[in-house]
């Protein structure tokens, strides 16, 4: 039910005036303003920086959470969203539009009774704006409460009757419901009420498909594709239906621009490899079913369709293979076990292809002709295309995420402690000891040292006249920042030598090990940084794998569970050891490291992107996407395109 949150800002405006602007330190209407104004142009992630400005001055501005709660649901971070929202009610408890997004919000989540209640709230406070109704509609509607949904339709249509978006739901839920003729009406009504409406033609182009009325499915079709050109569900079934009329090459190009549009969509990547097949095509038909199952690896068909397809090019152990997983995913797929049975007998292996004949007659029979279910019916075809719900969303609707769509997604880098310009600077204390007393040497001869995961200054020649160690210790990281790091590892057990026990140097020393193991295995393809895709688990990790991490990463870990023991408390400290243990592919230790880190500073932004990144590997989204939401939050950019894929709903 994701939508794009419109707000009433001149109303929030207003209030938000009232709430004690009297504040010398902050112009508090400034930062809303700024907000209010970056969320008008899209620019979701910096009005979220604005509103924390705002919110850690005054935390009980209801509008503030209101306003960074529709920020974040923009960037898809659908939890944080949700929690915002409740914030915001707990410093307005009559605040009718919090009632209402976070009711989507929980919508979203799956969440559907919750959402009743808020959307309830909303009609109390409001119950002549057509909002509450219209939420509660969609809700009711995902519920299969279709007559209730009905009802809460036929109310927007009565406060609000050019409301296009209900009369569409509306015959959606007539449909739902058996009744194509009147759900045929509503679209049809909404597109009388706008005829630039792609989404009008849409729907009842795709009704249209569904009746089998073809030609005029394929004039709605193109009116919708004419008034979006990124609607890739249109292409979607304009390429069915084109199939449908025998105009192969059509269905192809029409199926190609869908996936142009929606890269991830599996059902179209499905339905094309069938189109290839029918077309001879057949190693593009291949192609597409493993890029299928790379997607969805639990879809039965593509592992049954791929099978027969690899039979009839006489790919028999591979098709055998195939055969079996679809067997592994549904047992009483009557239809795999004769496939399997064709190819055990061209092989010769007569008694195998005996056992799953006899397999796929039983289940055949103990199902009789009552088969709710064509996997169990060896009668049934599965060579057509199909056409279900899935996921249609283009690449990408948020603009800055363009900038991390084509990177690796990898853990953000390890804290070190770096020599930068001080002049660059504008916070001298570091609130570290060990930094702050070289600082006040060092600030003289324009340098100063801070913990950063950035890049420090490349070359410090010009400090030569400090103590032995110090120069040491600076050298170090200048080695360290050219990636010589033989030569800043000497250097810097040189300096724990000559100052042991140094926080610095038993951190730097540690990070530079790692870097360095990372560093030679992207030449060697061994060892090295973690990548996240689509598919990664940690399921996926053998043994040996990370028997091979945990010896590669053994010393610097044991550097930095030696400095953790001398300085148990230090956040950044067992950040950088959660890193260690996620490049080791020890997760659980990982993700303990890095709550520790969040337990002694819950501003530290990297441990909450790098733990979300490893529950997501575990399959914990709801706890990942609350951690990534945590981190977009504080800055981190690309914790919204690891939203934007993993978290919607």
């Amino acid at each position: 039910m994701k939508r794009i949150l419109k707000l009433a800002f001149s109303t929030i405006a207003a209030v938000l005036l009232l709430c004690g602007m009297a504040n010398a330190q902050l112009n508090k209407f400034y930062f809303f303003n700024r907000a209010r104004i970056l969320i008008g142009s899209e620019d979701y992630s910096q009005a979220i920086q604005s509103l924390n400005t705002l919110i850690k001055v005054d935390s009980t501005i209801a509008e503030a959470w209101f306003l960074r709660g529709v920020a974040k649901y923009n960037l898809n971070d659908i939890i944080g969203a949700q929690q915002d929202f409740s914030k915001s009610i707990k410093f307005n408890p009559v605040y009718s539009q919090a009632y209402l997004y976070r009711g989507i919000t929980l919508s979203n989540l799956s969440k559907h009774q919750q959402a009743l209640s808020d959307f309830e709230a909303t009609i109390d406070l409001r119950p002549n704006s057509p909002d509450g109704y219209y939420s509660r509609g969609i809700t009711y509607l995902l519920l299969n409460r279709i007559e209730k949904s009905i009802d809460d339709f036929n109310k927007v249509i009565q406060l609000q009757p050019k409301n296009i978006d209900a009369w569409l739901n509306r015959g959606s839920a007539k449909l739902y419901k058996g009744d194509s003729l009147s759900a045929l009406a509503d679209y049809s009504k909404a597109a009388v009420l706008n005829p630039f409406y792609s989404e009008a033609f849409g729907k009842r182009g795709r009704l249209y498909y569904q009746m089998k009325k073809f030609n005029l499915a394929l004039d709605d079709l193109d009116k919708a594709i004419s008034l979006d050109s990124l609607s890739s569900i249109s292409y979607f079934f304009r390429a069915l239906t084109h199939s449908e009329v025998d105009q192969d090459n059509l269905a192809l190009k029409d199926i190609n621009t869908a996936i142009e549009i929606s890269p991830d969509n599996a059902l179209s990547i499905y339905n094309r490899a069938i189109i290839y097949w029918t077309i001879k095509e057949f190693k593009n038909a291949l192609a597409d079913f493993d890029r299928v199952i790379k997607l969805n690896p639990e879809n039965v068909l593509v592992y049954y369709n791929k099978a027969v397809l690899q039979t009839s090019l006489e790919q028999y152990n591979s098709a055998i293979e195939n055969f079996s997983t679809a067997i592994e995913l549904f047992p009483d797929f009557a239809n795999a076990y004769m496939g399997r049975a064709n190819v055990h007998g061209r092989l010769g292996n007569y008694y195998q292809a005996q056992m799953d004949r006899n397999y796929a007659q039983s289940i055949a029979e103990l199902y009789g002709e009552s088969h709710t279910n064509a996997l169990t019916d060896t009668t049934s075809s599965f060579t057509n295309l199909i056409a279900f719900s899935s996921d249609f969303t283009p690449r990408t609707s948020i603009p800055f995420i363009d900038e991390y769509e084509s990177k690796p997604v990898d853990i953000l880098p390890f804290f070190k402690v770096i020599a930068t310009d001080m002049a660059k600077q504008s916070i001298y204390s570091q609130g570290f000891m060990a930094i702050d007393t070289l600082n006040t040497g060092l600030m003289q001869k324009g340098v100063m040292l801070t913990l950063s995961t950035e890049r420090g200054i490349k070359s410090i020649d010009s400090i030569v006249d400090t103590a032995s160690w110090v120069s040491h210790l600076l050298k170090a990281m200048e080695y360290s920042e050219q990636k010589r790091f033989n030569s800043a590892i000497e250097l810097y057990q040189e300096t724990i030598d000559l100052k042991p026990n140094n926080p610095i140097a038993f951190n730097n020393m540690a990070v530079a090990q790692a870097e360095m193991v990372t560093f030679i295995a992207s030449f060697e393809d061994r060892v090295g940084s973690l990548r996240l895709n689509m598919t990664i688990s940690t399921n996926t990790v053998s043994k040996n794998d990370i028997a091979n991490q945990s010896d590669a990463y053994a010393e610097p870990i044991k550097l930095l569970e030696e400095l953790i023991e001398m300085h148990p408390n230090n956040p950044y400290f067992l950040y950088n050891l959660g890193n260690l243990y996620t490049l080791s592919y020890q997760f659980e230790n990982a993700v303990l490291y890095y709550s520790l880190a969040i337990e002694h500073n819950v501003n530290i932004a990297q441990a909450w992107y790098n733990r979300g990144l490893i529950r997501l590997m575990q399959r914990e989204n709801e706890l990942a996407c609350s951690d990534l939401g945590k981190a977009g939050e504080m800055g981190i950019k690309q914790a919204y395109l690891l939203i934007h894929r993993f978290c919607k709903r």
